[in-house]
């Protein structure tokens, strides 16, 4: 079974490990328009008005060598508030990045999803006991009704409860074999491959629930 994850630096470094990942890197393509992204660990970086050196959590280069910073949130209770998400606009803006993007456990606030979508920041909810080879990642774009999960499972997940972007209702995520029958069972009868969080999770307790 998957331990629960509480070094938020181990939560970094596999935020960046699973950004690379080739599955991943799909979608990262399909809803940021970052092709050929290869997301680089914490750094520096230099900020052109300021002159000052900013830490960044992660950061990369799409195909046209424009830059993309990356702020990574791990929360066990809370929401990412507008102020923390106003610093890493201006953030963004001082270094000269194209664009930023949240990899948060819970998600953002309603003025920090405010603040995202004038600023143009991307949300990607990244479970909190993920792993490298282990994890469950939804992406968001918001203002648009719009999201879809991945995941990829070695271990069991069972017993440790996630919170979906759509709704605070407490579940359990799938074996990495679930996973994947959920998706053949809705491909099937819904003729399509996006799946919000909440289609997945109500799959599974609709093939529970047949069990009984």
């Amino acid at each position: 079974m998957l331990e629960n994850q509480d070094d938020w630096r181990k939560y970094e470094d596999y935020t960046t490990q699973i950004l690379n990942d080739e599955r991943v890197r799909h979608y990262i393509e399909d809803y940021f328009g970052l092709y050929n992204f290869k997301v680089k660990p914490k750094d520096k970086l230099d900020g052109k008005k300021t002159g000052t050196k900013w830490e960044v959590d992660a950061y990369g280069y799409d195909v046209n060598n424009q830059l993309t910073l990356i702020e990574c949130k791990h929360y066990k209770t809370r929401f990412i508030e507008q102020n923390t998400v106003a610093a890493f606009a201006y953030i963004i803006q001082d270094i000269g990045a194209k664009c930023g993007i949240v990899v948060t456990t819970l998600g953002l606030q309603s003025g920090a999803i405010k603040v995202a979508k004038a600023e143009d920041i991307g949300l990607i909810q990244l479970h909190r006991n993920s792993t490298d080879s282990n994890f469950f990642v939804s992406f968001k774009l918001l203002g648009e009704n719009r999201d879809t999960s991945v995941g990829s499972f070695t271990e069991q997940f069972s017993g440790i409860s996630a919170v979906t972007i759509a709704a605070e209702a407490t579940t359990y995520l799938p074996t990495r074999e679930q996973y994947e029958k959920i998706i053949n069972r809705l491909q099937k009868r819904e003729n399509r491959t996006h799946f919000s969080n909440e289609e997945i999770f109500q799959e599974m307790r609709n093939m529970q629930n047949e069990m009984k």
